[in-house]
């Protein structure tokens, strides 16, 4: 193999690599629709208005509690953080020698045979790093699963495509019943094992990612 075959090579698959680095996996990895299940046929009511596993509620509002029920959660989700750093670190070495004679040939002399002379080493370093984000809004979920103790397996996601550009908004997490509140609406702050992700496609996203070609020098280079 020649080396322009050898480079061509090397060079698709950094591409190959770098473009499918560029497609991250989602971090919400549920299920984004409960199953589905049909509706039971030729169901003997027997004259009856209540039937078992059906549930009439007369004296309190709706509430998501079953495998299918909708519920809104309010995102409201604000995150801040700054780091400071600096560091300072100094070293001196000296060394002279002085003939007996005080004779200056004999001194450099010695000073070449012993490697004698003096030597500094000075460094500074200073970081700082502020982030803020947040996200606020709602999204409608639904109850993909209950779990033993009563709470609730939620996930959902909304993607909105305008201009060419595809935003995609995706949640999972669990749910206490004892904090939905009227409406069906539950905070997100008390979602827990909470999974927000906001993802989008599209010249907006293309245009703040860092191509294939600089990610390949970026992690070959090594200054």
């Amino acid at each position: 193999m020649t080396a322009s075959r050898l480079i061509a090579a090397l060079g698709a698959a950094a591409c190959v690599t770098a473009c499918a680095g560029n497609q991250q996996p989602s971090i919400v990895d549920t299920p984004m629709a409960p199953p589905l299940t049909s509706a039971p046929l030729n169901v003997n009511t027997q004259g009856a208005i209540y039937q078992a596993g059906t549930p009439l509620l007369l004296y309190e509002t709706p509430r998501a509690q079953h495998i299918g029920d909708v519920l809104t959660i309010r995102l409201s989700e604000a995150y801040s953080g700054n780091t400071t750093s600096s560091a300072a670190a100094s070293r001196s070495s000296s060394i002279t020698a002085n003939a007996a004679d005080q004779s200056t040939n004999a001194a450099a002399r010695l000073a070449r045979l012993f490697n004698i002379g003096s030597a500094a080493t000075d460094f500074k370093g200073q970081g700082n790093l502020n982030d803020v984000s947040g996200m606020t809004g709602t999204l409608a979920v639904t109850v993909i699963g209950t779990m033993s103790t009563g709470n609730l397996v939620v996930s959902g996601e909304k993607t909105i495509a305008m201009s060419g550009n595809r935003d995609r908004l995706r949640l999972s997490g669990i749910v206490n019943p004892k904090d939905i509140e009227a409406g069906n609406y539950v905070a997100s702050s008390k979602v827990a094992n909470a999974r927000i992700e906001q993802a989008g496609v599209g010249m907006v996203s293309d245009a703040t990612t860092m191509g294939w070609l600089q990610r390949m020098f970026l992690s070959v280079l090594t200054f």
